[in-house]
């Protein structure tokens, strides 16, 4: 047995988890231009593919370019309200990981670089410190920021620890000090949003403005009007829910003064390679949707999105009802967690004809729903029920 003879019987023998797709990623690795080229003197290329297909269907080996992606969804797990409340705490952070952090000058430094950008004047580091703040499934670490100027102007900021990134700023004094503002139009308050976003170092080219709207505030018994604007990030066209960023600002007397800017990446996007076709998630939902309800389907819609996994689907598989009443709101009530962890998905929605059900948990089952279904694994990661069409 020679060696592409061991690397073969170790590949198709492997217990890995099943993907879909896996012939038409078999087929392509195996008929790439170099490695069939090595292979048709043999005369046995044919024989490989079906027999590493085969081996597949029957062993529920799942190969996808050779590459085994490994199941992504995990089963909720179940807390009190206060058990959950301790898994989330802010501590110090150790001094072997502060190594790999952006030192306190360069925080320092970043901050007012960033704060001169957008033409805050004579801003100085009052206070800085750096927190760590450590959750289930994620870890943030950040330099905690205060800047004033001679005129009392007092601005929060964060900086992340690992990338030197701008978190977020608050001016403390803003809305305290402003009593009138500018009425300007969408287009000038998006225009002036995409520069002040450029200030910070933002290419929009990369993200989708999804917000942009003059909103009241009410602020020590005071109504504020304040421009609040949103844009995500997009990767390859499909835009991220969980990260972007949002800025809002006042114009007066024609001067521009941003009162917060967030950046929010809660989510941690995993950009997971697409392997599942938009055909198999159609038939994966499907049939789940089979299992749930014998209305009759009469339209299925599918596009790519980004979500994070939900407990949606978990609970109708398990016939978990859950109601909003104040029974169930306090410390001892069962909240369940799960991965905060952004997927690629096909997002598949299907509608049904109207019918009556019985019982709640029929009725439940039989909505309309949307499906998650992970773009390289295909496991329904989960979903939300549509409410309106």
């Amino acid at each position: 047995m020679d060696e592409i003879d061991k690397y073969i019987k170790k590949i198709v023998t492997k217990k890995i988890e099943e993907p879909p797709s896996f012939e038409k990623a078999i087929r392509e690795a195996l008929y790439s231009e170099k490695f069939y080229k090595r292979m048709r003197k043999r005369k046995i290329i044919k024989t490989i593919s079906t027999a590493c297909a085969t081996i597949v269907l029957t062993s529920g080996v799942a190969v996808g370019g050779f590459i085994a992606y490994e199941k992504v969804w995990k089963e909720p797990k179940q807390y009190t309200y206060e058990e959950l409340k301790n898994t989330i705490a802010q501590s110090e952070v150790p001094e072997e990981e502060k190594a790999n952090l952006i030192t306190e000058e360069e925080a320092k430094n970043k901050a007012l670089e960033i704060v001169n950008n957008l033409g805050y004047e004579n801003q100085e580091i009052a206070k800085i410190e750096l927190n760590q703040n450590k959750e289930e499934y994620i870890e943030k670490t950040y330099y905690k920021i205060e800047t004033q100027n001679n005129e009392n102007q007092n601005l929060n900021i964060r900086i992340n620890a690992e990338t030197g990134e701008l978190e977020s700023l608050e001016d403390n004094n803003l809305l305290a000090n402003k009593s009138n503002t500018d009425e300007i139009s969408k287009d000038k308050a998006i225009e002036i949003a995409n520069s002040i976003y450029e200030d910070i170092g933002v290419d929009t080219n990369e993200y989708e403005l999804n917000y942009c709207r003059e909103e009241e505030v009410i602020y020590n018994g005071e109504i504020k009007e304040v421009w609040s604007t949103k844009i995500n990030k997009k990767y390859a066209g499909i835009v991220n829910p969980y990260e972007g960023l949002i800025i809002d600002f006042i114009s007066n007397s024609n001067k521009i003064e941003i009162s917060s800017i967030n950046n929010n990446q809660d989510e941690e996007y995993e950009n997971n390679p697409e392997v599942i076709t938009k055909d198999e998630a159609i038939e994966i939902a499907r049939n789940k949707e089979k299992g749930f309800t014998s209305n009759e389907i009469i339209e299925i819609t599918v596009e790519k999105g980004i979500r994070k996994m939900n407990k949606y689907i978990y609970n109708l598989e398990n016939n978990i009802i859950e109601t909003n009443t104040e029974e169930n709101s306090n410390d001892n009530s069962s909240i369940y967690s799960n991965t905060v962890k952004a997927r690629k998905v096909w997002i598949v929605s299907i509608y049904h004809k109207e019918n009556k059900m019985d019982n709640v948990e029929e009725y439940l089952k039989s909505k309309d729903k949307a499906y998650f279904i992970d773009a390289t694994t295909g496991e329904i990661i989960g979903g939300i029920k549509i409410e309106f069409k």
